[in-house]
C-alpha cells in the first residue's frame, strides 16, 4: 500500500463515495521485485483491482506464488531447520542519491 496525492477526492462532492476498486492496469503501480527469484519472471502476471481511498491510500494486493532460492544445510537432515532471506526491492530505484 502506498498514497498517491493525486487520486485524492471529497467523498462529499461525489455522494459520499470514500472508496474505489479499480483495475490496478489503470494505476501507477510500484516495480517491486523478487531479486533473488529462482525462474527468472520478475512480473507480476495476475492484475487484480486496487483499492483506492478517498485520502488517496492505496491498496493493491497481487495474488502471487514467488520462486526463490538459498543455500540449506542438510547436515542434520531431517532435524533440520532452514532460514532463507528474499529480497524485494525496485527494480528502478535503488535508494542511494
Amino acid at each position: 500500500e502506498w498514497n498517491d496525492y493525486k487520486l485524492k477526492w471529497n467523498p462529499d462532492d461525489y455522494g459520499g463515495v470514500d472508496t474505489l476498486h479499480v483495475p490496478s492496469e489503470h494505476i501507477w503501480l510500484p516495480d517491486i521485485v523478487l531479486y533473488n527469484n529462482a525462474d527468472g519472471n520478475y512480473e507480476v502476471t495476475i492484475m487484480t483491482k486496487a483499492i483506492l481511498h478517498h485520502t488517496g491510500k492505496v491498496v493493491w494486493k497481487p495474488p502471487a506464488i514467488y520462486k526463490s532460492f538459498c543455500e540449506i544445510n542438510v547436515e542434520y537432515f531431517p532435524f533440520d531447520e532452514q532460514t532463507c532471506v528474499m529480497k524485494f526491492g525496485s527494480w528502478t530505484y535503488d535508494g542511494y542519491t
